[in-house]
C-alpha cells in the first residue's frame, strides 16, 4: 500500500510540473479555443495528434533567414482525411520580440501545403518541417518561444466532414518547455486498421478483389536518389468474382458492371510517414485501366506512384495499405460483399 500511495503522489507531482511547465511563461495563449503544451508533447483535438520535436534555424547559405519547426501529426480518426479537410488554418511563430506567420512568405506557405494537402491514412503519420522567414533582416537572437496551429472550427462544424471532439481544437507549443513521461506519450485516437497481412508477390484477396504488388522502383524510371520525386509500386488487380465490376461507386451499363468502393492506397515509409495515392497526378491509377470496366475474371497490372515534399529517397518504404469501404459496401443488397478484413496491408520488406 506504501509503494502505491508513493507512486500515486509522484505521478501526480509530474502531471502537475508537466502542466505548469506547458501553461508557464509569456508563450502561454489562454484562450477559450486553444490547448497548451510542451516541445515532445502530444495534443489531440479528435481529429489530429501533434507534437513539436525540433527548433532550428533556416539558413540561406550562410544567413539564417528564418526559423523552421519540426512537426509530426497523426490521424486520429478511422478514415482517410487531411488537415485542409478540418480547416487548417495558419501556423504563428512567436519570437522573443516579434511574430512570424507561415503564410507570410512563399517557401512557409508551401511547407505548410505539404502537411495541409497530404492524405493521411487511418491512424497515418507525417513528419515535417514548417518555415517561417522573415521578411526583414532577421535577428538570430530574437529566438522562438511558442508556435500556435489553428483551425476553423466554425466553418468545420457546418461541412460533413469529422468534427472535432473538444472546443479546445487549436494548439499552442510552448518551445521553451519539454515534456517527459506521460505527458510525452501520444494521446486517443485511431490505431492501425485491421488488414490482411502479405508480403511482395503474394496475393492477397479479400472475396472480391485480388492482387498483389511485384515491385517497388524510382520515379523516374532508374534514376538516381538525388534527381528521384516518388517511388512506383507495380501491382497486377484481379476481379475475383463472376460480376462485371467497377473499381468506383455506382455502376456502368445499366447494372452490367457494379461499384466496389476501392478508396485507396497508401505507401507507408521506414520514418513511419504516409502518402496517399491521391497525392499524385492521376490518383489511384487503378482507374487508368482501358474501358474502366472489369470483365469477370479480368486483370489489370499498373505502376502505382506516390510522392510528397520535402521527398527523401533514403526513408524508403516498408508497407502498403490498400483500403476498401466494405462498410458501405457490405450494407447494399445485390453486389458482391467483401470478407473481413477487406483491407491489405502488404509488407514491402518481404517476399513470397
Amino acid at each position: 500500500m506504501r509503494r502505491l500511495v508513493v507512486w500515486s503522489v509522484l505521478c501526480l507531482f509530474a502531471a502537475v510540473t508537466v502542466s505548469l511547465a506547458a501553461l508557464g511563461g509569456s508563450s502561454s495563449r489562454a484562450d477559450n479555443l486553444t490547448q497548451e503544451g510542451c516541445m515532445n508533447q502530444w495534443l489531440f483535438n479528435g481529429l489530429w495528434r501533434v507534437e513539436v520535436t525540433a527548433v532550428e534555424p533556416y539558413m540561406n547559405g550562410s544567413q539564417q533567414t528564418g526559423w523552421q519547426i519540426t512537426e509530426v501529426w497523426r490521424n486520429g480518426t478511422n478514415g482517410q482525411l487531411s488537415p485542409a479537410d478540418s480547416q487548417l488554418q495558419d501556423q504563428t511563430l512567436e519570437l522573443a520580440n516579434s511574430t512570424l506567420t507561415a503564410r507570410g512568405s512563399t517557401t512557409g506557405t508551401l511547407s505548410l501545403g505539404n502537411v495541409g494537402n497530404n492524405n493521411f491514412a487511418p491512424a497515418g503519420q507525417f513528419t515535417y518541417k514548417q518555415v517561417f522567414l522573415s521578411s526583414a533582416t532577421l535577428d538570430p537572437s530574437d529566438k522562438p518561444k511558442g508556435l500556435g496551429i489553428t483551425f476553423n472550427g466554425t466553418l468545420l462544424a457546418t461541412q460533413n466532414k469529422p468534427h472535432f471532439s473538444t472546443p479546445k481544437y487549436n494548439f499552442h507549443f510552448n518551445l521553451g518547455c519539454v515534456a517527459t513521461g506521460a505527458a510525452a506519450q501520444a494521446q486517443g485516437g485511431s490505431n492501425q486498421v485491421a488488414a490482411t497481412e502479405g508480403c511482395m508477390n503474394q496475393w492477397m484477396s479479400n472475396g472480391v478483389w485480388k492482387m498483389r504488388v511485384t515491385a517497388i522502383g524510382p520515379n523516374p524510371v532508374g534514376s538516381a536518389p538525388k534527381d528521384q520525386y516518388g517511388w512506383l509500386v507495380t501491382q497486377t488487380w484481379v476481379n475475383a468474382t463472376n460480376r462485371g465490376l467497377i473499381p468506383g461507386p455506382g455502376s456502368d451499363q445499366g447494372t452490367k458492371f457494379v461499384g466496389t468502393r476501392v478508396t485507396d492506397e497508401y505507401l507507408i515509409t521506414q520514418s513511419g510517414n504516409n502518402a496517399s495515392s491521391a497525392n499524385v497526378y492521376g490518383g489511384f491509377h487503378i482507374n487508368t485501366k482501358p474501358g474502366y470496366d472489369w470483365p469477370a475474371g479480368s486483370d489489370y497490372t499498373f505502376a502505382q506512384a506516390f510522392g510528397w515534399n520535402p521527398f527523401d529517397a533514403t526513408d524508403t518504404p516498408v508497407r502498403l495499405l490498400v483500403t476498401f469501404d466494405d462498410k458501405t459496401q457490405n450494407a447494399l443488397p445485390n453486389v458482391p460483399h467483401y470478407k473481413k478484413p477487406a483491407d491489405f496491408r502488404i509488407d514491402l520488406t518481404c517476399t513470397k
